[in-house]
């Protein structure tokens, strides 16, 4: 509060004046203060500034309620608080208390400033806005106010202001000659008036603390420094090694502001400036008002930033160099900095998110100079202050942290980009003799999206080089599997610890265990090479084989895989048998890797040779069986080759074996796209146990002289092979239709490879005949791993007589055979039979045959003896011909019956002990209903007589 005010209308004058240790004497304009001791007199100005509202460029005026609804654009201030000049006077001093008396003894009289906040009786000068400054001349300790004591008349009269000055300056009506400091921190900091969204004050709360601590380091100029009734005037200017400043503002309302703040954009680390800029200008879009208009503007002065050396931050982002494409951004809005309290000099603003004027943050465009090619993406990108020489913030390991913290991680979507993930590393131990310069196989990936954030120290960010980048996450295409399964696989990734750490390590690559990626053929063989169905889980990535399960690998004892580990389940197979249990000293898991070829598609390969086989369940190995596997997609379709060599199938395995059939070579192989081909070479086969009785037939056997057939289909594929036995006929003898058939069947599927060899067959089978006496039959046999599948045979024998007498010739037969059938299920059928009959013919003209079939099977799967017996008659009149069939229909002797008659239900419905007694009834009331023939009652309705089918049961053979 002011002692005495003093008002001069005539210049606009309004002071306030208080003092200290002085004594008043008289009164009216005879009033007069006399100092008692050193005393102190502080002058009281008004508010020298106003905080004005500013807005974008462009934009329209901020409305404001005028009442009655309506309403007009007003762009709003905040006042100052008021501004006071303390000077000291020796003891005995007077001052007359008028306004000419008070000013006269201010006049040249230096200030009385602090180095802090001002206290009561010390000069606190606040212009701008909550900006509390000390002046000091350059030359002298302080600076000294000049101004009229008097009014001077300019057209009336003008208006009162005093210039503080450095009293030793040259020309100081051009140049204050003075130094500038902020000296009151609170004040500065104080909170920024709210105005209208986006709009903001030119000298922002962020720049007042950052002007606090550069004026204690280097003071700023000041070439003028004006205080009125009505606003201050000043112009300043100041650069410092990494902040600048200009202000420019006339009686009190702000006409120039600039900020310039130095710094680097994180996590990527390239230098830039951060340029505030507000000018007061006629604005046509404003009805022509004065106003202040604010522009924002990031400028990227570093565009390239070089890759780091060789460590783990260099291979925790293998990006090479990275350009920011786009180095000037405008149409931003005032940062909202964000604190963090330094060693030894507290809380400092030190980074803000650059921020549109739409709300959104930033995105940086990106591009990474890698080997293969520029991969572009946008990144917000944080603004980290460099606030030297105050503090070392881009050397401080405490922002650091808080800056990763802060910045979180970055989600970018890339076009698929080929990206040598391991640049420069050094070669793998697996993989010996590759210069570090070129990529490994499994280096380069399809990498599709990435998380990147800030590296930390933990890292191993070295500060001196600047903040770097880390990839914490990538998701990739892996177009090795889209190539060889026909999907479109991806899965995201992160590099390995020890790969960070390590450059020589192999596994580059692991996989989040719920991102795992399958590489499953067990459904799709003929993609793997047909023979081969290997499933197996992969969740990580190695630089020499590609996708890889990383809890499956060597044990560095023995240097081995533990063929369980790496294909647990059942379904990974090889020839249907479990992949597992047939491998042994295993280094290896199948090598899928996928290289790029410019100018050209690129190549996806699998391999996997050399793999050593074991003996498992019908599976026999030697010392040489192996297995060889190469795909290669280099133009779409794929080139396949899998081989398994010197191998013998003992089927069903263990002590009931009934087959050996041992290959020298089975090579499966697809080229461009065309079918499939399976060859065999050196096969052999050895009937053993139960079929000894045909090991004989097959010595004579040579399967590289049969014919061949490769059967083709989505499910599989089969080599069939068919060898003619030539007939023999030696006096009585004779044997026909011999032939001896095999068959291998590749399931694409999953299923077991399946071995099937047969003599003649169920619809072609072999004749034999001594004399008037003959016969026939053939022998099927399928096999797989879990034993027999199917095995069948049938054999017949019976006397044939024959007469011809010229004019009527005729024959009789009699034959009986026996039939059996074992399924895999474990079901046997057994069929006997009986087969009677015989023929004349008389001139041609005439012929009757007759035949009667009697047959008894017994069925295990129903556990049933069944019987049937069929009589057929045929009779050729020349031009009238007919045949009859009686057919007793299946009966049910013993067991469960199938599909019955009325009649036949009702006679096995009986109890057992009465089922006998009820067959030969019906057997009866069957005879019976046929005595009268079946043709009369055909005739008698006018209907063909009824036709019924059999099959004989040798042959297989329908009859109607």
């Amino acid at each position: 509060m002011a002692d005495v005010l003093l008002i001069r209308p005539d210049d606009h004058l309004v002071l306030g004046v208080r003092w200290r240790d002085f004594a008043v004497s008289g009164s009216g304009p005879a009033a007069r203060l006399t100092a008692q001791a050193p005393a102190r007199l502080i002058l009281l100005l008004p508010p020298q500034h106003v905080g004005e509202e500013s807005s974008p460029p462009g934009s329209v005026g901020p409305l404001q309620p005028a009442g009655a609804g309506q309403t007009v654009p007003t762009w709003r201030g905040v006042l100052s608080g008021p501004t006071r000049l303390a000077f000291d006077f020796p003891a005995g001093t007077q001052i007359p208390l008028t306004v000419e008396g008070v000013l006269a003894a201010v006049l040249n009289r230096p200030l009385v400033t602090s180095t802090g906040v001002p206290a009561e009786d010390q000069s606190a000068i606040e212009l701008p806005w909550r900006l509390v400054i000390a002046p000091r001349g350059r030359s002298t300790a302080e600076a000294v106010p000049v101004h009229v004591t008097r009014p001077t008349p300019v057209d009336g009269g003008g208006l009162w202001r005093t210039r503080l000055i450095d009293p030793a300056a040259a020309a100081p009506l051009l140049d204050a000659d003075l130094t500038l400091r902020v000296v009151d921190q609170p004040t500065a900091g104080a909170a920024d008036p709210v105005f209208t969204a986006g709009n903001t004050i030119p000298l922002a709360g962020g720049d007042r603390l950052r002007l606090f601590t550069e004026t204690a380091n280097q003071p700023a100029r000041l070439r003028r420094l004006e205080l009125s009734a009505i606003g201050g005037s000043i112009d300043a200017t100041a650069t410092w090694p990494n902040f600048a400043w200009e202000h420019r503002a006339t009686l009190g309302r702000d006409m120039h502001v600039r900020t310039l703040a130095k710094g680097v954009l994180y996590p990527l680390g390239h230098r830039a400036e951060y340029l505030k800029v507000s000018e007061r200008i006629y604005d046509p879009t404003a009805g022509g008002a004065a106003v202040l208009r604010t522009m924002f503007v990031i400028t990227v002065v570093e565009p390239v930033r070089h890759a780091p050396g060789a460590g783990p931050v260099a291979r925790g982002c293998p990006l090479g160099d990275i350009e920011i494409t786009t180095t000037v951004f405008t149409d931003l809005v005032e940062p909202q900095r964000q604190f963090t309290t330094l060693p030894v000099v507290g809380s400092m603003g030190t980074h803000f998110w650059p921020t549109t004027r739409s709300g959104a943050k930033v995105r940086f465009p990106i591009a990474c100079t890698v080997s293969t090619g520029v991969v572009r993406m946008d990144l917000p990108l944080l603004f980290v202050f460099d606030l030297r020489p105050t503090v070392d913030s881009l050397a401080s390991p405490v922002l650091a942290q808080r800056l990763a913290d802060d910045y979180g991680e970055a989600a970018v979507s890339i076009a698929p980009s080929n990206i040598d993930l391991t640049p420069g590393a050094a070669a793998s131990p697996l993989a010996p003799g590759v210069p570090p310069a070129l990529p490994a196989p499994g280096s380069i990936h399809e990498v599709r999206a990435l998380k990147l954030a800030g590296a930390r120290i933990a890292d191993g960010l070295d500060l001196a080089d600047g903040y770097r980048s880390k990839l914490t996450e990538l998701e990739i295409g892996l177009p090795a599997l889209r190539a060889l399964r026909g999907d479109d696989a991806r899965t995201t990734v992160a590099f390995t610890r020890k790969y960070l750490q390590n450059a020589a390590e192999d596994v580059v690559l692991e996989m989040p265990q719920a991102n795992a990626v399958p590489i499953d053929f067990s459904k799709a063989a003929d993609r793997s090479g047909g023979l081969l169905a290997p499933s197996y889980l992969t969740n990580a990535i190695s630089r020499t084989t590609g996708p890889i399960d990383r809890f499956a690998l060597p044990d560095p004892a023995t240097g081995f895989i533990d063929p369980a580990r790496l294909f647990p389940s059942d379904s990974a197979t090889l020839l249907g048998f479990p992949l597992k249990t047939l491998l042994t000293q295993l280094k290896l898991p199948p090598e899928i890797t996928f290289t790029p070829r410019p100018g050209a598609a690129p190549e996806v390969r699998m391999r996997w040779t050399g793999v050593k086989l074991t003996s498992a369940g019908p599976f026999r190995a030697t010392p040489t069986t192996a297995l060889d596997l190469t795909i290669t997609t280099a133009q779409g379709a794929p080139d396949i080759t899998c081989v398994v060599r010197n191998f013998t199938l003992e089927l069903p395995p263990g002590s009931k074996a009934v087959l050996q059939l041992s290959f020298a070579t089975m090579t499966f192989t697809q080229r461009d796209g065309a079918s499939p081909r399976l060859e065999v070479t050196g096969v052999e086969f050895d009937f053993l146990g139960d079929l000894t009785l045909v090991k004989k037939l097959a010595t004579s056997i040579d399967l590289g002289t049969a014919g061949k057939l490769i059967d083709v289909r989505p499910s599989g594929l089969t080599v069939r092979y068919a060898l003619p036995i030539p007939s023999v006929s030696t006096g009585a003898f004779s044997i026909r239709n011999m032939a001896f058939t095999a068959g291998i069947e590749v399931p694409f599927d999953g299923r077991p490879v399946a071995v099937r060899i047969g003599f003649a067959s169920r619809n072609s089978p072999f004749q034999l005949g001594v004399l008037m006496f003959g016969g026939g039959g053939y022998l099927e046999l399928e096999l797989d791993r879990s034993g027999i599948r199917r095995f069948e045979a049938a054999l017949e024998f019976g006397a044939f007589v024959a007469v011809d007498f010229l004019i009527a010739h005729g024959e009789v037969h009699a034959l009986g055979g026996v039939r059996f059938v074992l399924e895999s299920s474990g079901a046997v059928t057994v069929a006997g039979y009986l087969r009677i009959g015989g023929s004349v013919s008389v001139l041609g003209l005439v012929s009757v045959s007759i035949e009667l079939c009697l047959t008894l099977t017994y069925t295990s799967a129903r556990n049933a003896l069944v019987g049937r017996a069929t009589l057929v008659i045929e009779i050729d009149l020349t031009l009238w011909s007919e045949s009859v069939e009686l057919d007793s229909g299946e009966w049910v002797i013993a067991g469960e019956p199938a599909h019955e008659s009325p009649a036949l239900a009702a006679a096995n419905a009986a109890p057992e002990d009465d089922r006998m007694d009820r067959w030969l009834a019906y057997r009866a009331a069957f005879a019976n209903e046929s005595a009268g023939g079946v043709a009369p009652t055909a005739a008698a309705t006018d209907e063909a007589p009824e036709r019924t089918s059999y099959v004989r049961p040798h042959t297989g053979e329908r009859h109607e």
